[in-house]
C-alpha cells in the first residue's frame, strides 16, 4: 500500500508528459459553400471528357413573364422563323412589328468606355417554357446522342465560351432559348448542335439572317476563319438551310422575343452530334471548340469600328420581278454560274443581299424554293410588300 502511495505520482506525471506529447487533432472546419444567385440558366452536369472546373453562370434573366423558346433541330435544320415566301403567303400583307419590337432604329455609337456585350444562346434550354407567339415551337428540344442531349452540350460550350471572353473584358449574357425582348448587343450568337438520322453527315455552318448586316457578315466571316483550323473540323459546305437563316431570334419584325434588328448575329452550328468524328471533337475535346468560337468573336470585336453606325443596319430591299423576257437565277453571282431556274415576270423575287450588281434571292418555281443570284439589270422594284410568313415546325 506505501509503496503504490509512492508510485502515484510518478504515474500522474507520465500520464501529464504522454499528453503533452501526443498531437492534437482538431476537426477542420467545413469550408462555407458558394451559393450562387439564382439564375434562369442551370449549369448541367458535366457530360463530357476531362471537363474543365466548373465556372459559375452568369445569365442574362429575361422577364419573369416570359417563357423560353427552343430553337429545334431536325435532321437537316434548326428551327425557323423567317422562312422565304411561299406561293400561299404571296398574296398576305407583311405582318406589323410585334408589340414591343424594336423596329429599326438609327445606331449611334456606345459611350467609349462600355465594355463590349455579347449575347451566347444556349439552343433549346428550357424549351418547355416557350411564350405564346412561338408555342408551335414548345415540343423541339432539338439533337441528342444517347442520354446527352444537344442542350446540355450547348450549355457545356457556352459555359466554357463565357470565361474566355470575360478574361478580354468583354460583358457576356447567357442567354436561354427565350430572348430577352429586343435584346441588343455588339454580338449574337446561337450556339447550337446538329443531328441527323444517319451518322453519316458531318461538320460545323454558320448563317446569319436573311436580310443581314455588314456587320452580321463579318463576325460570321471571323467565327468561320477561327473554327474550321481551331477545331479541325470540315465545313459542311452547302449545309446551311432556310431555318438556319429564319432563325427566330433573328426576327424582330415578327416577335417580341428577338434581338433588335441592329444586333450583329449569326447561329453556330457546332457539328453533328450523330457523327463519330464530330463527336470526338465535341465530346472529347470541347475547349478546342469553346476557343476557337471564343477566338472568333474577339477577332470581330477588334476588327470592327465601334462608330459605324451603318454597319449595323439590315439592308430593306424591293420586292422584285423578273423584265418582260424572263431571267435567270444562278447558283453563284456570275455570267457563267450554273443555272438553277428561269423565271418570267409572274415570278415573285425577293432579295436578300446585293454583291458587285447582283442580287441574292429567293423565288419559287412551282413547288420549289430556289435561292439564288439574279443580275440587277433583269429585275425591276415593285411596290409589294416583303412577306415574312409563318413557319412550319421542323
Amino acid at each position: 500500500m506505501l509503496r503504490s502511495v509512492r508510485l502515484l505520482p510518478l504515474v500522474l506525471l507520465s500520464i501529464v508528459l504522454l499528453a503533452a506529447c501526443t498531437p492534437v487533432y482538431a476537426l477542420a472546419p467545413t469550408p462555407t459553400a458558394v451559393v450562387p444567385d439564382p439564375s434562369p440558366v442551370a449549369r448541367a452536369a458535366p457530360i463530357l471528357a476531362a471537363p474543365t472546373p466548373p465556372q459559375a453562370v452568369r445569365s442574362f434573366d429575361p422577364a419573369p413573364t416570359s417563357a423560353v423558346v427552343p430553337s429545334p433541330v431536325s435532321p437537316t435544320a434548326d428551327a425557323a422563323d423567317e422562312q422565304a415566301p411561299t406561293e400561299e403567303a404571296a398574296e398576305v400583307p407583311a405582318p406589323e412589328d410585334a408589340p414591343g419590337a424594336t423596329g429599326v432604329p438609327t445606331p449611334t455609337p456606345r459611350d467609349p468606355a462600355t465594355p463590349p456585350r455579347v449575347g451566347l444562346q444556349v439552343g433549346h434550354l428550357r424549351s418547355n417554357e416557350l411564350p405564346d407567339e412561338l408555342a408551335r415551337l414548345r415540343t423541339s428540344t432539338g439533337a441528342r446522342w444517347g442520354r446527352i442531349t444537344e442542350a446540355e452540350l450547348n450549355l457545356e460550350i457556352v459555359n466554357r465560351i463565357t470565361p474566355l471572353l470575360e478574361a478580354e473584358g468583354v460583358v457576356v449574357d447567357i442567354i436561354p432559348a427565350t430572348v430577352p425582348p429586343g435584346y441588343d448587343a455588339d454580338a449574337f450568337l446561337a450556339i447550337h448542335a446538329d443531328g441527323s438520322t444517319s451518322g453519316g453527315p458531318r461538320g460545323w455552318k454558320l448563317a446569319t439572317p436573311w436580310r443581314a448586316s455588314e456587320a452580321s457578315k463579318a463576325l460570321m466571316a471571323a467565327v468561320g476563319s477561327a473554327y474550321g483550323p481551331g477545331t479541325g473540323m470540315p465545313e459542311d459546305v452547302g449545309g446551311v438551310t432556310f431555318n438556319m437563316k429564319g432563325y427566330y431570334a433573328f426576327s424582330w419584325r415578327r416577335y417580341t422575343h428577338a434581338i433588335t434588328s441592329t444586333t450583329p448575329a449569326i447561329i453556330v452550328e457546332m457539328g453533328f452530334m450523330t457523327n463519330a468524328a464530330d463527336r470526338e471533337i465535341l465530346f472529347g475535346q470541347p475547349d478546342r471548340i469553346a476557343n476557337a468560337i471564343a477566338t472568333g468573336i474577339l477577332d470581330y470585336l477588334k476588327a470592327r469600328d465601334p462608330n459605324d453606325g451603318a454597319a449595323l443596319l439590315p439592308p430593306d430591299y424591293p420586292v422584285m420581278r423578273a423584265l418582260a423576257d424572263g431571267t435567270i437565277i444562278r447558283a453563284i453571282p456570275q455570267d457563267n454560274g450554273r443555272i438553277l431556274a428561269r423565271v418570267g415576270p409572274e415570278a415573285r423575287i425577293v432579295p436578300f443581299d446585293l454583291q458587285d450588281g447582283w442580287y441574292q434571292v429567293f423565288t419559287r418555281v412551282g413547288d420549289q424554293r430556289i435561292v439564288g443570284w439574279v443580275r440587277e439589270d433583269q429585275v425591276a422594284p415593285t411596290n409589294e410588300q416583303s412577306v415574312f410568313p409563318t413557319p412550319t415546325n421542323p
